[in-house]
């Protein structure tokens, strides 16, 4: 469930990704968003559905726009994007919930895969003077205690 939590942790670990750990994360979003939909769609809630499913939509946007066409894969990754895209744009204008299941068996094999290549990746975080987390140096009744160090103003942005 796409919850205040999780949006902190998606925002945690996208400030220390690379490019290729940074589509896997948008990937495990769209899937958040797509069990989301279901799971309102199944509620009757269509209004949470179709706002789950216009956010998957963003997810695939964000996606085909970081396309490197100078890759062939590209090229076939852009067919699925806009496949799926115009699958989804379907389901809201007809509140219907048929073809999740196959979209997200379709982006689980592409996370799986790019989550794969990410271990090859050994190339630097894109965003530098970010905000340090440690974890676990404190720790709470039910939960671990997050520590912020390295507080500025201007954290993630170049001065």
């Amino acid at each position: 469930m796409m919850d205040r939590e999780t949006k902190q942790m998606f925002t945690r670990r996208i400030t220390q990704a690379n490019g290729t750990r940074l589509v896997v994360i948008l990937y495990e979003m769209l899937l958040v968003y797509l069990e989301d939909a279901q799971t309102a769609y199944r509620q009757g809630d269509l209004e949470e559905f179709r706002r789950n499913l216009e956010a998957a939509r963003g997810c695939i946007g964000e996606l085909r726009e970081s396309l490197n066409f100078e890759y062939e894969i590209a090229k076939n990754l852009f067919s699925i994007y806009c496949f799926a895209d115009r699958t989804l744009a379907g389901d809201i204008s007809g509140n219907k919930a048929e073809h999740l299941d196959a979209l997200q068996g379709i982006f689980t094999k592409l996370r799986d895969t790019f989550d794969t290549v990410s271990g090859m990746d050994t190339s630097a975080p894109l965003m530098d003077n970010i905000q340090d987390v440690y974890a676990g140096i404190t720790y709470g009744k039910t939960d671990v205690n997050e520590n912020l160090a390295n507080y500025d103003a201007g954290r993630g942005f170049r001065v």
